[in-house]
């Protein structure tokens, strides 16, 4: 008989707990334990105040494209696989620090905005380190969740806001970030390319172990460039004969280059038959930096060539000719020959020179 009170004690404790924390639940739905400036007008219900406790930023649009932004002890990366471009992602937790509602949208238009909105719209979802609820300043049940969902659409008539809406809510909004000329859906790309890093090598010279040039076109002109002691490098051709004599001021700007080389863009528009053709008929050169720790980066540039019709007074002269572009080529790197990248020569200029540039006369 006592166990059983004991039982029915605890049972009862139990259900105490789970219906206080529900009446809790429901009432931190209601603000009752919100601040007053929380029940105030809801201009700036879009934003995140704190966002250095976003943990994830997912965005999507109704065409199947989509993104995670996460971050790490890194940094953020894009799909848990690339490093992001550190400058997009700033932007865009500065847009959601920032975001205000510039006005409300009139009842009669409701219905169509509405109607645009889950058809056309930009489906954000953005996670936080945060409580459950709070009661008197107290968090309860922390941990990484949505905090906010929300869907951004198109802009306004006079492109000075856009159209957008809270998960939940029934009412959209015109948001925008103030001081700010135009409309911030922009800002929330679905698109994976939008958001890598373009570095491809980031070493400083004093984490370099060895580089590898090899050039495809001619093989002479290939040579390693190996470290021997701090600021000071050997040089050795295809061969793997050394080379005393070499300038080694151009040899050190070279080397010092790889802290931060960058590419243009990715190329999106290749057919798979023309990116298989680059990759087997227009390689000229493969760059290999191998870092103090063994980190091997590999960079293989391809021509990129294109037809150039020869004119003279407005008449064409001849046939078109297969020209190398002599601005840009491509490029892919880490071993994926998937991805082909778009390089600017000029940016790679000391890097592209043969051993022939770095030996003294």
């Amino acid at each position: 008989k006592i166990n059983n009170m004991k039982k029915n004690r605890f049972y009862l404790i139990v259900a105490g707990v789970l219906i206080l924390a529900s009446i809790l639940i429901v009432l931190q739905q209601k603000n009752v334990f919100s601040s007053n400036d929380e029940k105030g007008f809801r201009s700036s219900i879009f934003a995140i105040k704190d966002t250095s406790k976003v943990t994830k930023i997912f965005m999507a649009d109704m065409r199947g494209n989509k993104v995670l932004l996460s971050r790490t002890s890194n940094g953020w990366v894009v799909n848990d696989s690339t490093a992001a471009l550190k400058a997009n992602v700033d932007d865009l937790l500065s847009t959601l620090q920032n975001l205000v509602i510039k006005q409300t949208v009139a009842k009669t238009a409701q219905p169509n905005i509405i109607k645009m909105l889950s058809t056309k719209a930009i489906k954000v979802d953005i996670y936080q380190i945060a409580p459950k609820f709070k009661i008197f300043g107290i968090p309860f049940f922390t941990k990484e969740r949505i905090s906010k969902t929300y869907y951004m659409g198109e802009a306004t008539m006079d492109n000075m806001g856009n159209f957008a809406i809270i998960e939940g809510m029934k009412e959209p909004f015109v948001v925008t970030i103030p001081g700010f000329r135009g409309f911030v859906t922009p800002q929330f790309s679905p698109y994976p390319n939008d958001w890598f890093s373009h570095t491809i090598f980031q070493t400083k010279l004093t984490r370099i172990a060895s580089v590898q040039f090899i050039d495809i076109e001619n093989p002479s002109e290939s040579f390693l460039v190996k470290k021997e002691g701090p600021r000071f490098f050997s040089l050795f051709d295809m061969n793997n004969q050394q080379i005393s004599h070499y300038d080694t001021t151009k040899v050190i700007d070279m080397l010092s280059e790889f802290r931060e080389r960058n590419y243009l863009s990715i190329e999106t528009s290749l057919t798979p038959q023309k990116r298989d053709e680059i990759i087997k008929n227009h390689l000229f050169k493969i760059i290999i930096l191998t870092d103090i720790e063994g980190k091997k980066t590999e960079l293989r540039f391809y021509r990129l060539m294109q037809l150039i019709q020869e004119m003279e007074n407005d008449v064409t002269l001849g046939e078109p000719k297969l020209v190398s572009n002599r601005d840009a080529c491509y490029g892919t790197a880490h071993g994926n020959l998937n991805t082909i990248y778009k390089l600017q020569y000029h940016y790679f200029d000391r890097q592209l020179q043969p051993l022939s540039y770095f030996i003294k006369k």
